[in-house]
């Protein structure tokens, strides 16, 4: 048979606690452990304001000339217009008077004159001014293609009109016309001959 637990004895009174111990001396730093895992790249800041530009730098010395090929020369441009001509500069001094040449005795200069004649007839009335081409004309009966009025300061010519010597002042002569000046009223019937006479002159030393 089990027995009876017996009755527990009075409590004792709690001991008072000591004083309180000083602290410890700090223990040396242990070992650094391993660095750990690099974390994940954070989200890029906003861009900052442009700063000033800066002062600009000295000239780079020049790069040699390269040796590039010449091209071709291009084609001569249209010639432009002529320039207003210059003022004449003043009139230079007079030169030395050359030595006088041989003498001549003029009674051996002979002038010889030529005549030639255009012949025209009208191949219809003629009632007002007209202009007749030296083409038109025969040259002493002769018909000459481009043909001249051989005029010059060594002649002078004479028109006729039916046989009539004219006036100077009613026609005018070029070399390659003749124009007859006809007043009011007065006619060259057709069929009238209208000759062109150029007398020339030349100086033939006979010595």
């Amino acid at each position: 048979m089990t027995g009876k637990q017996g009755r527990p004895g009075p409590r004792g009174q709690q001991g008072k606690s000591g004083p309180a111990g000083g602290q410890g001396v700090t223990g040396s730093p242990g070992v650094q452990g391993p660095p750990g895992l690099t974390g994940a790249q954070g989200i890029p800041g906003l861009a900052g304001a442009q700063g000033v530009p800066g002062a600009a730098g000295a000239p780079g010395t020049p790069g040699p000339v390269g040796a590039g090929i010449s091209g071709a020369t291009g084609a001569t441009g249209i010639q432009g217009p002529i320039g207003t001509p210059g003022i004449s500069g003043s009139t230079g001094a007079q030169g030395v008077t050359g030595p006088s040449g041989p003498a001549v005795d003029i009674t051996d200069i002979e002038i010889v004159p030529t005549a030639e004649r255009y012949f025209y007839f009208a191949p219809e009335d003629i009632q007002s001014s007209v202009t007749i081409r030296v083409d038109q004309f025969s040259v002493d009966g002769v018909q000459e293609a481009f043909q001249l009025f051989n005029v010059g300061s060594n002649s002078y010519a004479n028109l006729y009109i039916n046989g009539m010597i004219q006036e100077s002042t009613s026609y005018s002569l070029t070399p390659s016309s003749v124009t007859i000046h006809l007043d009011e009223g007065e006619t060259i019937y057709s069929g009238t001959p209208i000759i062109v006479e150029i007398v020339q002159f030349r100086a033939r030393y006979s010595a």
